[in-house]
């Protein structure tokens, strides 16, 4: 017979294990990668364009990281920058409750762009579908349709 202090020893091992795999695994299925099928400013300029035909999507911001450490005299790098993109319908609806207006520290959507060694172009994102179920209620319904929405966008510079 299994005495307590064995029992609680297994569970707390349990416990420790799933940690260390939540640890490892979140990163890979929170941040997505795509490669795309365009070069850097034909993909920022075709995220755009799809930004556009999406239902009360905009363009927020396009930021130039590489100008910008260029600028501030860090040295060179390959292209690399993000679009901050905002859905105001879906914003709203998020923000009228006071007790959610804590995510505004992840809004907008951020899309990253950026373009390795190689000179391949690859578009980065935020699995805000996922992360909006870590929350529940109206931003997990929220944010899942964003998440869709999103991958409507990037479909449109994304290799197939």
């Amino acid at each position: 017979m299994m005495t307590i202090g064995f029992a609680l020893l297994w569970i707390v091992v349990g416990m420790v294990l799933m940690g260390f795999i939540v640890w490892k695994v979140m990163p890979g299925m929170m941040l997505i990668q795509h490669k795309s099928s365009k070069n850097f400013d034909e993909t920022v300029a075709g995220i755009g364009d799809a930004v556009k035909k999406k239902q009360d999507w905009k363009v927020l911001v396009v930021n130039d990281y590489q100008k910008s450490i260029r600028d501030a005299g860090h040295g060179e790098m390959n292209r690399i920058g993000s679009i901050a993109l905002c859905n105001p319908r879906y914003s709203s609806r998020i923000l009228a409750d006071d007790g959610n207006k804590k995510v505004t520290a992840f809004m907008p959507i951020e899309l990253g762009i950026y373009e390795d060694k190689s000179g391949q172009i690859y578009v980065s994102e935020l699995n805000v579908g996922l992360m909006g179920k870590m929350f529940g209620g109206t931003i997990a319904e929220v944010m899942g349709g964003a998440g869709k929405d999103i991958k409507d966008i990037i479909a449109a510079v994304a290799q197939k």
